[in-house]
């Protein structure tokens, strides 16, 4: 086995600079904090070649790759699911639990985003660095521990999930003025289901399956948050 699959680093190394960029264009409008715009720029690109390095490196030890047959059916599937639970997590659990003023917080923060950085940051990015980067690497380091690969791979989906909740809990300040309890368990409970559907795809299909999960994930929810601005937000 080579000790770095450098074709892999390069591909999935391309495919996260068009997020790389739409990311950049929406902190240059509305993130104001003590880095240069120049700073965060540079910040993603080195978080890109990082993750894309540790995942071209870990990944096929691990018993991974970056798609396979069936994974466009395989995100598919999956990501409507995930979508939908998300939907009643959201909608169901976190709006009526919020006072207007703080869902309207929430949703403006979306609509600033973008869909753009939505699909391409979060959908790709996000999925490079969880699943391609850490979920490989925790399989493959438990695996050299000696640890089963069945125990290495459903510790590996939970620690990734886990962190990849945690990573979204400091935005929750930035978005509320106020920020509640209910805000940061339904940030915390849906990234994490977000984070395993990504996951069961990944370790299922690759890494395209996984970003079509997440990619699907805010393409669906687009619209319905347009609908409900236009209803009004409440």
């Amino acid at each position: 086995m080579k000790i770095m699959d450098w074709s892999n680093w390069l591909v999935v190394a391309l495919i996260c600079f068009p997020g790389v960029y739409f990311m950049y264009k929406t902190e240059d409008v509305h993130v104001k904090d003590d880095m240069s715009d120049r700073q965060r720029l540079i910040a993603h690109l080195v978080t890109v070649i990082l993750f894309s390095g540790a995942g071209a490196f870990a990944a096929q030890r691990a018993g991974f790759n970056l798609y396979s047959n069936e994974a466009v059916l395989t995100g598919s599937i999956i990501g409507m699911i995930c979508s939908i639970i998300h939907f009643i997590m959201y909608y169901g659990y976190l709006k009526p639990k919020i006072t207007p003023k703080d869902f309207n917080e929430i949703e403006g923060h979306y609509r600033q985003m973008g869909i753009l950085s939505r699909v391409f940051y979060g959908g790709v990015i996000e999925e490079v660095i969880f699943r391609w980067g850490l979920l490989s690497l925790f399989v493959w380091v438990l695996q050299i521990m000696g640890l089963n690969y069945s125990f290495s791979l459903y510790t590996s989906v939970f620690i990734s999930s886990l962190l990849f909740a945690i990573a979204h809990l400091p935005s929750i300040k930035l978005v509320a003025t106020e920020p509640k309890r209910e805000m940061y368990i339904y940030a915390a409970a849906g990234n994490m289901w977000v984070g395993v559907c990504a996951s069961i795809s990944f370790t299922k299909s690759g890494l395209l399956a996984a970003i079509i999960v997440h990619m699907l994930f805010h393409i669906t929810w687009y619209p319905i948050q347009a609908l409900s601005k236009k209803n009004g937000g409440s």
